[in-house]
């Protein structure tokens, strides 16, 4: 029966540790970023929404309203 953890591949852990740890830590720094967008742009949406409601909307985004639902 083969050995699994051979002394001649053992420094193939440490690195494939160390290449799967680096890519999920910047996977998530582009997660926290995405939402991060997300968030703002909600925020802005909904911004929109209120100022839509009040009827104090501008010229431009009263004509992008009217278009978007039409």
């Amino acid at each position: 029966m083969r050995p699994i953890l051979a002394k001649e591949s053992l420094w193939v852990y440490p690195l494939f540790a160390g290449v799967g740890g680096s890519f999920g830590y910047w996977l998530q720094g582009v997660e926290d970023r995405q939402l991060k967008i997300l968030a703002q742009r909600r925020e802005a949406i909904l911004e929109k929404r209120r100022r839509r409601d009040e009827g104090t909307l501008s010229k431009v985004e009263e004509a992008g309203t009217l278009a978007a639902t039409s």
